[in-house]
Order: structure tokens, then C-alpha cells, then sequence
């Protein structure tokens, strides 16, 4: 059985049917009521007829002639036995007597048709009188019955469809009504991540099933508040209490190294340590900006992002010097909006530096900052380097993830450099995505939404660094 998974759909296709079978049965009610009202006015009809026709023959046998010619009853024959005693002009010219015979004395009240047209409703009376036993037969036309009968279901019968697209509409309508707050609550919970879990569904001020469910999912949110925080806190603590030990045996490695009775397999081995002890600084120094991003612990002020990428990479310069590569920086817009200054260097610095690192010597890297249509401002950031697989584009921006191809430990980098990439941007109202590079290589394109505060465009190319 088909069964369609929108339910305000289904709500209103149950309200339409529901509807609908009610209007079925009430109109089927109505119809029957007026025909069997109908059937009695015709019944009663003939009976004061039979009456009339019987006071007639009781009391005044010789106005039976006038009664046939003028009424007012119109159809009716009277036969003494099996002999025509008298019948009514009317009952003359329609036709009934060959349909009703002669040799029947007590037709049975039933509707007869007459020469497949006309349809007459017969009733009979035997009259003992004088020692004579009369029969008396009336008949009454059932043709406005019929009309009134024929007309009543065209009406229904029009009223129908009418009465199902409303029903549908209706219960449309209600479906929609009864359904808004969750429309509502789920709005809501769409926006709710894990940068915003202090934000809370809205309660409506009636005690209702809506209203508990919303108080439900708001407790739920807190409880997921409470423990971001804890690993947040947990994060940065952490973090925080490595860094003077990490500094405490740089500082000792370093002082040995100075020493000149030291051998040298000692110092290999010192010099191993410390390199280690880098690493692990950088990566406590990556867990503290990346506990900052989530924690929206930033300092906000108005920047310039045209300014931030042209420092950046005016810093990275003497490594793509190094390696002879070239740096394109092309600028046709301007963007002022607050920002913490830092952690955006921060992103820019890491995409820039992982463009030089996996590009190939003698390879152009290429920047670009510009305004789409829309009125979103652009930044671009190209490399000639092995990309990236379309499967590992997403999972690149999880923490300590790294990559086979190239971009391992030997590179110097802890797998956070994305990751902060994308919290520093997204906490500043961007989004970061990776493309393929037309020319070969990785494409980042970074978008921030045309809500942004910017200052008018303008246009600027900056020479090959």
C-alpha cells in the first residue's frame, strides 16, 4: 500500500477522506429522505384519491361521469367485476389498461411505465357495495417526481468534487497550521551547531505537546552545552599545562647542547629531542588556537582582508623564493569587517604555506581576492600540486588527519593546520571549500557572504612576488 512520507501530506489526505465520506453520506442521507418524502406525498396523493373516487361511488353514482371528465381526480377506472364500469379521460388516453389487464383486481402500488416514457404509480381499492364488489384503480404521473429526483443528484453530484478539492484545501491548511510549530522547531535546531549550543528552541506559552517537546530538545542542548565546555576547558587546560614543560626541556636541551663535553651521540640524540619538542609545541600551540575558534574567544576588530592576505604572503615570500616558485596576487575588491587579526592570518598563513610546501619548485601559486555577483567576496587560492581525491576532500579537515600523498610528518605539519583553518574562518562567517584546480593541483576557495561589512570595491593587481 502506498503511503506518502510528508505528513502534513498524509494528515490531509486522512482529513479529505474523512471529509469526504462524511459529504457521501450525508448526501446520500439527504437523497434517500427526499425520495421516500416524495414517494409518501405520492402514496397520499393516491389514497385520497381511491377516497374520493369511493365517496363518488357510494354516494353519487351518476357524478362519476362529470368526475371523469373534469376532475379533479385525473387517472382512475372503476369495474364492476370484470366489466368497465367507468374511467377518467385521462386514464384513457395514457395507455394503462393493456398494462394492467383486466383480470387483475388488486394491482399491488408500483410504479409502471408506460410505452417506455411516461411512469405512472398505481394503486387499487375493492369496494363491496350493493351486493357488487367494484374495483377502483388511480393512477399519478411520477414525472416531477422523478425531475426533482434527477435534479437533486445532478446537484450532489456537482457538489462532490467541489466538496473534495475543499476538503483537501481545508485540511491543507489545517495540516499546516497544526504542523507550523514544528516547522518552527526544526528551523531552529538546523541552526544550532556546536559553535552556537548556547542558543535555545523556541517555547510557546501554551502548556501543549509542541511546547514540551521544545523543552525536551532545550535540555537536550544544554547537557550537550555543558560537556563542549568541559572538553573545551579540557582542551585548553591541557594545552596550557604543556607548554611549560615542553619549554622547561627546550630550554635544558638546548643548554646541553651548548656544552662542549657533550659527545656527539649525545648531541644527535638532544637534537632528535628538540625536534621532537618542536612538534609537540606546535601541535599545543595548534590545540590553543583551535580551543579559541571554538570557544569564540576572539578579539574582534575592524581588518582589512585584502591587507592580511598581502602580509601573508609578502611572509612566505622567501620560502617560494627558495623553492623558485611564483606567487600571484590578484586583488579587485576590499573587504573590512571585525575580525580577530590573528587567528585570520592564522588561515590564510596555513593554505599559502601548504601551497608552497606541496607545490613542486619552479610551479606558480596563484591568489586571488574578488567580488561575485552576488555580492560575496572571494578568496582563491591555487596550487600545481599532486590535489587531492575527491573522497579525501572533507575528511582533510578533520583534526590530525593527513593525507598519503605527500603530506606527511616529513612536511613538518600536525594534521591541525585545516582544522584551524576552517574553525578560524567559520568563526568569522566564512566557509572554505576545496575545488580542483583547472590547471592542475588544489583550488581553496574561501567565501565570505555578502553580509559581511565592505567597503567599496576597488581594483589592484600586485606584482609577482
Amino acid at each position: 500500500m502506498l503511503r506518502p512520507s510528508n505528513i502534513r501530506l498524509r494528515f490531509t489526505l486522512l482529513y479529505g477522506a474523512a471529509l469526504t465520506a462524511t459529504v457521501v453520506l450525508f448526501s446520500a442521507g439527504i437523497y434517500y429522505f427526499v425520495q421516500s418524502m416524495l414517494i409518501n406525498q405520492i402514496n397520499n396523493h393516491l389514497r385520497k384519491d381511491l377516497a374520493t373516487v369511493a365517496n363518488y361511488l357510494r354516494l353519487d353514482p351518476d357524478g362519476l361521469q362529470k368526475l371523469a371528465q373534469m376532475g379533479p381526480v385525473h387517472h382512475f377506472r372503476v369495474r364492476d367485476g370484470n366489466r368497465p364500469l367507468i374511467a377518467s379521460q385521462d386514464w384513457q388516453q395514457s395507455g394503462l389498461d393493456p398494462l394492467l389487464g383486466a383480470g387483475n383486481p388488486h394491482p399491488v402500488p408500483d410504479s409502471i411505465r408506460v410505452d417506455g416514457k411516461q411512469l405512472y404509480r398505481v394503486q387499487s381499492q375493492l369496494l363491496p357495495l350493493h351486493d357488487q364488489l367494484y374495483q377502483i384503480v388511480v393512477a399519478h404521473e411520477e414525472s416531477n417526481y422523478r425531475r426533482t429526483l434527477n435534479t437533486l443528484a445532478l446537484i450532489i453530484l456537482l457538489i462532490m468534487p467541489v466538496s473534495v478539492v475543499l476538503s483537501l484545501l481545508v485540511g491543507y491548511l489545517i495540516a499546516g497550521r497544526v504542523l507550523a510549530p514544528i516547522r518552527n522547531i526544526t528551523t531552529k535546531a538546523r541552526e544550532i551547531g556546536a559553535e552556537n549550543l548556547s542558543a535555545r528552541l523556541p517555547v510557546s506559552v501554551e502548556s501543549n505537546e509542541f511546547s514540551n517537546l521544545a523543552i525536551v530538545f532545550n535540555q537536550t542542548f544544554e547537557r550537550l552545552e555543558s560537556t563542549f565546555e568541559r572538553l573545551r576547558s579540557f582542551t585548553s587546560d591541557a594545552s596550557h599545562e604543556l607548554r611549560t614543560p615542553l619549554t622547561a626541556i627546550r630550554s635544558i636541551g638546548e643548554t646541553a647542547l651548548q656544552q662542549q663535553t657533550v659527545s656527539p651521540e649525545c648531541r644527535e640524540t638532544i637534537g632528535s629531542m628538540l625536534e621532537e619538542t618542536d612538534r609537540l609545541v606546535q601541535t599545543v600551540e595548534s590545540l590553543l588556537l583551535l580551543s579559541r575558534a571554538d570557544s569564540s574567544a576572539l578579539l574582534k576588530q575592524p581588518e582589512e582582508v585584502g591587507e592580511l592576505l598581502a602580509d601573508v604572503i609578502e611572509f612566505l615570500s622567501v620560502l617560494a623564493e627558495d623553492r623558485q616558485q611564483q606567487i600571484v596576487f590578484e586583488r579587485n575588491t576590499s573587504l573590512t569587517m571585525p575580525a580577530d587579526a590573528c587567528m585570520l592570518r592564522r588561515a590564510f598563513l596555513n593554505l599559502v604555506d601548504n601551497a608552497i610546501k606541496y607545490s613542486p619548485e619552479q610551479s606558480r601559486i596563484t591568489v586571488r581576492f574578488f567580488q561575485q555577483a552576488t555580492g560575496d567576496r572571494i578568496v582563491e587560492i591555487a596550487d600545481q600540486g599532486p590535489g587531492i581525491p575527491d573522497d579525501e576532500k572533507q575528511r582533510v579537515f578533520d583534526r590530525f588527519y593527513r593525507l598519503d600523498n605527500g603530506r606527511s610528518r616529513d612536511k613538518g605539519g600536525t594534521g591541525l593546520g585545516l582544522s584551524i583553518t576552517r574553525a578560524a574562518l567559520e568563526a568569522h562567517g566564512g566557509s572554505i571549500a576545496i575545488l580542483n584546480n583547472p590547471g592542475g593541483g588544489t583550488l581553496f576557495r574561501i567565501t565570505f557572504p555578502s553580509t559581511a561589512d565592505a567597503n567599496n570595491s576597488l581594483t589592484r593587481k600586485t606584482p609577482d612576488a
